[in-house]
C-alpha cells in the first residue's frame, strides 16, 4: 500500500520550473471551520508544550497544483499556514473534504548524493509528523523566507534545509534539479522532490555540523540499483509518505523508468 500519489515526474533544473504564485488561492474558509481551527491548535500546543516538542505557525505556501508540459515543469502555488496543516490533517476533517478543500501546505526533500555514490538518510526526532521513520533531507517550504526577490523559490528552500540539516554549504553542490512532485495521503500535503549532488564525498560531508537537530541518526546508503530497490523493500511503512517517492523517483533518474515499474507493483501490494 502506498501512502503517497506521485503528481508531477522529471528531472527539471531551476530554470526548466515555472512558478505560478497566486495568494488568494487559500482553503475555503467559514466562520464555523475557523473556530474550530482556533480550538484544535490550541489542544496540538498544549499537548506539543506537554511532550517538549517544537510546534509553532509559520506561514507556508499552498500546493494549488503541479503539472508537467514537455520539458517544464509548473508548480502552482497559493497561501497557507502551518496551522491550518495540523488541523486540516485530522481524519475527521479530511474525509469529509475533497482534497482542494483541505491547506495543502507545501514540504520540501531531496536526495543528497555525494561524488562517490552515497546517499544521505536520517531518522527524524523532535519533529511533528514522521518521528523515528526513515526520511531524506527536508522541511517546509517558507513564505517570507524562501524567496528570490519577490518569487517564491522552492530550490531556495531545500538548500536551507540541507544546511540547516547536515551543514553542507551552496558552495558543495554540484547540481540540483526537482524530480517532480508528491502528495503525501497519510499526512495531506504536497511535497516538492529533488535531487541535489555534491562535488564532496562522503568523507567530507561527516565533517560538516548541522546547524538544527532535527536528524536523530544521519546514515549512508551507497546507491546501486539492486542496494537501493533492498532498502526500499526492507523499510517500506518504516519510510515517511514523502521521503518514499523521493527515493523512487531518484532510482528512476538513476536506473532508468524499468526500475520503477518494476519495483511500484510490489509496494502496492505490501500492507
Amino acid at each position: 500500500m502506498l501512502e503517497f500519489e506521485i503528481l508531477a515526474q522529471g528531472c527539471f533544473p531551476a530554470d526548466k520550473v515555472d512558478i505560478l504564485y497566486q495568494p488568494e488561492e487559500r482553503m475555503p474558509m467559514t466562520p464555523a471551520i475557523q473556530a474550530w481551527m482556533d480550538a484544535l491548535w490550541e489542544e496540538r500546543l498544549s499537548q506539543a508544550r506537554a511532550l517538549n516538542k517544537r510546534l509553532f505557525d509559520a506561514p507556508l505556501y499552498r500546493l494549488v497544483g503541479a503539472e508537467t508540459t514537455g520539458e517544464r515543469l509548473t508548480l502552482h502555488l497559493g497561501d497557507t499556514s502551518y496551522k491550518e496543516y495540523v488541523t486540516t490533517r485530522e481524519a475527521s476533517f479530511t474525509r469529509e473534504r475533497r482534497r482542494d478543500e483541505l491547506g495543502n501546505a507545501i514540504g520540501v526533500c531531496s536526495v543528497v548524493e555525494t561524488s562517490d555514490d552515497y546517499i544521505l538518510l536520517d531518522k527524524r526526532q523532535g519533529v511533528d509528523v514522521y518521528e523515528g521513520r526513515d526520511h531524506v533531507i527536508g522541511g517546509f517550504f517558507e513564505r517570507g523566507l524562501d524567496v528570490q526577490g519577490q518569487r517564491p523559490d522552492p530550490f531556495a528552500a531545500i538548500r536551507r534545509e540541507i544546511r540547516e540539516e547536515t551543514g553542507i554549504q551552496e558552495a558543495d553542490i554540484r547540481e540540483q534539479y526537482c524530480l517532480g512532485a508528491a502528495y503525501d495521503l497519510a499526512m495531506p500535503h504536497g511535497e516538492f522532490l529533488f535531487l541535489t549532488r555534491l562535488h564532496i564525498p562522503l568523507s567530507e560531508v561527516q565533517q560538516r555540523e548541522p546547524e538544527e537537530d532535527e536528524i536523530k541518526e544521519l546514515r549512508f546508503l551507497h546507491a546501486t540499483e539492486e542496494s537501493l530497490r533492498a532498502f526500499i523493500l526492507e523499510h517500506h511503512g518504516r519510510i515517511s509518505a514523502t521521503g518514499e517517492p523521493n527515493l523512487l523517483l531518484y532510482g528512476t533518474w538513476k536506473f532508468g523508468q524499468p526500475w520503477l515499474a518494476s519495483l511500484l507493483p510490489t509496494l502496492e501490494s505490501l500492507a
